[in-house]
């Protein structure tokens, strides 16, 4: 509902990157005691919950809170307590408490952390996580703010690798005490001591009815935002001329508080999964934009975020008509009271008038449904779904019809204006040429081809002196023209599977001559156990992984996101990045040689030779596992390949038993591969065992 304050200057530069989480998980996350001792808290004065709720008793005023914002002085870093991990890690976590908050989110301001580190937050009992935040999270002027979490104290847990080139800095400046249980946690059994959260009037549908059929791209534009300041409002994707899919979101003037724009957090797909329900998705969120334009007296405002919601979001940017037609009959896709994603449907022609203000607006008179405070900002969609207005003012009633009804600000009062900072044209449409646009779906559009550039040496052909890898195998000829991983039993995944290269590929010299295949694995950013695609590459003797020409960077078929990379080679443990990487259209490099890019178990996932990791060598039955003695060793495999009675023979080719990749594999003598073995598990214990730092 609407609450005018006053004209406001409208082109601001506010702005913060995507709240969007890249992956992991708190250390020792899912498992009993994981998180160890207590931490340190930052303790402030209860408040009055009962009290809270009484003040701001739904009255159909045009704020309705859900909470208060409270100014908080915590350094992290500094305050909080550390703990070293078994995989080269160390760990700072501090918790803030709110007594009598049934939820809380955290503003940071100072958020700045150093390359690969990573920031989780949590409740106290450890039921539901936020993160990992990292660098690519920071805002431009340093801060953040997060979503919010169930109950009345959240944890802050700052994971750095023990390598971590500089310092973090990681300071809070407020939180929101939620009085207000708007997301149902309390019905999800997230809370402890609290009654069951606020719902909407009972008269609401929601989108998962059979009532909402049809307007299924539609309910995917729409999403709530809720600012630190306890209040909140929803609002659109829409589509634009110059480059669909752009995200501007659509809402009303008087939702808007230009100082907190930064801070606002956007939920996206918080609906019900049923026609009854109250409890939806809170986890696909984004922080934050740009306010391109806003006009008080069309009570519109224009904002665009500067990073795309993911595709994994399913967001559709919604179309719409400026022509001014009257809509013959109007949808509504709102969240009322902050309650799940609901929609109004009025079967009749809108009507036209002017409030006292005088901004113009179209009157729908709801069939099914009503609105409510916090759906103002809701964008208002025609006969032809698209959107003709937003949310601006009205009424409801569960037991009078009379009295649901809602105006919407129209979408074509505020197409002109005095300039780009008051009007839509210049963002929507830059030529001013289009009338009527439809919306448009990215889910339609295919993923582009990811790069991924790595660097990685293999333990058994490296050469300590060059600092490269020898390349015998190629030089003897025997480096298969296809990938040798699916003739070996494995399952490739995501397209990958049967690559093969030129033998003009092969005939490369140097060091940027090829060495063998291996496999690369993408991993699901929040199951470091899940494969989602692979690939089978070249690797050349620098350590540069390639695609089939030799040359450019490998590429997946897959969508934008975070991903663990794992490399594997069929005689080497293979090694995983211990977070997962960002992967976009442009290649950045992860050299894994280096320590720049930790790994996954830390020290022990990798072989170190004068400062340089290599993937260890000496898994000649390709079980993740070497071993010298006992049953299912490696040391057993070679002496087979070799005719199994004569430790003297050799056998020349390409065998996965030939352990230092000279193209011979032999058992005695001289750069034997029995040896590599022994070296692989310590050198001095046969009895030694060493497993791949693999999930």
């Amino acid at each position: 509902m609407r609450l005018l304050l006053g004209v406001v200057p409208v082109l601001f530069a506010f702005s913060i990157q995507a709240q969007m989480a890249h992956g992991g998980a708190p250390v020792g996350w899912g498992t009993p005691g994981g998180h160890g001792m207590a931490p340190p808290a930052v303790l402030l004065s209860p408040l009055d919950r009962a009290q809270l709720l009484a003040q701001d008793a739904d009255s159909g005023a045009a704020s309705f809170r859900y909470g208060v914002q409270r100014s908080v002085t915590a350094n992290v870093v500094a305050q909080g307590q550390w703990t070293a991990t078994d995989d080269d890690r160390r760990v700072c976590r501090l918790m803030i408490e709110s007594p009598g908050a049934v939820m809380l989110s955290v503003q940071f301001t100072v958020f700045d952390l150093a390359p690969e580190a990573r920031v989780y937050l949590y409740d106290r009992h450890r039921q539901r996580y936020l993160g990992g935040f990292t660098e690519q999270n920071e805002r431009p002027d340093g801060t953040l703010a997060t979503a919010v979490l169930p109950g009345d104290a959240v944890l802050i847990e700052l994971v750095e690798p023990d390598s971590a080139h500089g310092p973090s800095q990681l300071e809070v400046g407020s939180i929101t005490h939620g009085f207000r249980d708007v997301f149902d946690f309390g019905g999800q059994g997230l809370l402890r001591d609290y009654d069951p959260g606020f719902q909407s009037a009972p008269c609401n549908i929601n989108v998962a009815c059979p009532e909402a059929a049809g307007w299924e791209e539609q309910i995917r534009s729409v999403a709530m935002f809720l600012r630190p300041d306890g209040n909140g409002c929803t609002g659109s994707l829409v589509n634009s001329t110059a480059q669909p899919g752009q995200p501007y979101f659509y809402f009303a003037n008087h939702c808007l508080v230009p100082a907190t724009i930064g801070q606002w957090v956007f939920y996206f797909n918080y609906v019900s999964p049923g026609c009854v329900g109250t409890v939806g998705n809170t986890s696909q969120t984004v922080t934050g934009g740009v306010l391109r334009a806003a006009y008080y007296y069309d009570d519109f405002a224009l904002l665009e975020l500067l990073d795309d919601p993911p595709p994994a979001y399913g967001v559709f940017y919604a179309g719409w008509d400026r022509s001014g037609a009257v809509p013959q009959s109007s949808t509504m896709v709102h969240h009322p009271n902050y309650d799940v994603k609901k929609i109004s449907l009025n079967d009749d022609p809108c009507t036209s008038y002017q409030d006292a203000n005088g901004i113009n607006l179209w009157r729908s008179e709801w069939d099914q449904g009503v609105t409510q405070a916090v759906s103002s900002g809701a964008p208002l969609f025609d006969q032809n779904k698209r959107v003709v207005g937003h949310m601006t003012e009205g009424t409801y009633s569960c037991t009078d019809p009379a009295q649901n009804w809602a105006g919407a600000a129209k979408f074509s009062a505020s197409w002109d204006g005095a300039s780009a900072s008051t009007r839509l044209r210049d963002w929507l449409d830059p030529a001013n040429s289009t009338v009527v646009l439809d919306g448009f779906d990215p889910l339609g559009t295919p993923p582009g081809a990811l790069p991924v550039r790595l660097k990685v040496h293999l333990q058994g052909p490296y050469n300590s002196v060059s600092m490269n890898m020898n390349g015998t195998l190629r030089a003897n000829g025997l480096v298969p023209l296809t990938e040798p991983y699916t003739a070996l039993g494995y399952p490739h995944v995501g397209g990958g599977g049967g690559e093969s290269c030129t033998q003009a590929v092969l005939n490369v010299t140097g060091a940027a001559s090829v060495v063998d295949w291996v496999v690369l694995e993408l991993r699901d950013k929040n199951d470091p156990g899940q494969v989602l695609a692979t690939r089978s590459a070249l690797l050349l003797r620098n350590g540069a992984v390639v695609g089939v020409d030799g040359s450019s960077d490998p590429t997946f078929q897959v969508a934008a996101d975070d991903y663990y990379i794992a490399v594997r080679h069929r005689n080497h443990l293979g090694i995983m990045t211990q977070n997962p990487q960002p992967l976009g259209a442009t290649a950045v490099l992860r050299d894994l040689t280096d320590g720049s890019v930790p790994l996954y178990g830390g020290a022990s996932a990798a072989v170190n030779v004068n400062g340089i990791r290599l993937m260890p060598a000496g898994d000649a039955t390709r079980n993740g596992q070497v071993k010298y003695a006992g049953t299912a060793n490696d040391r057993d495999p070679v002496l087979t390949r070799i005719g199994g009675t004569v430790p003297t023979a050799t056998a020349s080719g390409y065998h996965p038993e030939d352990l230092n990749m000279d193209g011979t594999v032999k058992y005695s003598g001289g750069f034997n591969d029995r040896d590599v073995v022994l070296q692989a598990v310590g050198g001095t214990t046969p009895t030694g065992v060493r497993n791949a730092q693999l999930p």
